[in-house]
């Protein structure tokens, strides 16, 4: 609550925000304060949580509205959960190869946009588990201070876009077989630039640091 509180403060009032996230932000708790700030929101929820579609008596788990691939299920103004039933939309969607159906709670006032608002999300995350276990591993850091933890951001910020403008040129320049399968792309493209850094330094390479990925 207090990083939201932060974030919020932040923001210029009359600015149109939308709020994409995982489960983890979806209490209704997180959507009563959404709404008090007049965000939008897409936020995924948990498959054994109910919900009462509109003109139904009885609650059903939110796992049930969808059960093949390339099916979705658009339902406004539905109640989340049996204890809170917190008026919102629902959009259960199981996109083609996905291992789980997305199930999504809104107040974005349609299927098209909800999909939209959630499909950018997906754009970033590689970048989720970079800043993990599998990269920076800030969350070891266990700092809690903001401005501390804002002055590291800032600088693994600037250090992510250079490596990952550096993966890009790597991948374009048809080496990221030096540090990845040949078969397929294991690794985030900041993975790949911070593995080409690594084998550079470890066999006395030059390598250039530049801030875009192409001239």
């Amino acid at each position: 609550d207090v990083y939201k509180r932060q974030v919020h403060g932040l923001i210029p009032p009359q600015t149109r925000v939308i709020l994409v996230g995982d489960s983890e932000f979806g209490s209704v708790e997180v959507l009563k304060l959404l709404k008090k700030w007049h965000w939008q929101y897409v936020l995924r929820q948990k498959g054994c949580y109910l919900v009462k579609p509109k003109g139904k008596n009885n609650f059903q788990r939110l796992d049930s509205l969808v059960s093949k691939h390339d099916q979705s299920v658009w339902l406004p103004y539905c109640q989340l959960t049996a204890m809170h039933a917190y008026p919102v939309n629902i959009l259960a969607y199981w996109k083609v190869g996905a291992k789980e159906p997305w199930l999504l709670a809104t107040n974005c006032s349609s299927q098209k946009t909800t999909l939209r608002a959630y499909h950018l999300r997906m754009w970033i995350e590689e970048m989720f588990g970079d800043f993990k276990r599998n990269g920076f591993d800030l969350e070891s850091t266990h700092l809690r201070h903001f401005l501390r933890l804002s002055r590291l951001t800032l600088a693994v910020v600037w250090l992510y876009v250079w490596l990952v403008a550096f993966g890009s040129k790597v991948i374009k320049s048809g080496k990221r077989r030096l540090v990845d399968r040949n078969d397929r792309r294991d690794y985030s493209i900041f993975r790949i630039g911070r593995n080409m850094v690594e084998r550079c330094l470890t066999n006395d390479l030059p390598f250039q640091i530049s801030y875009v990925p192409y001239p």
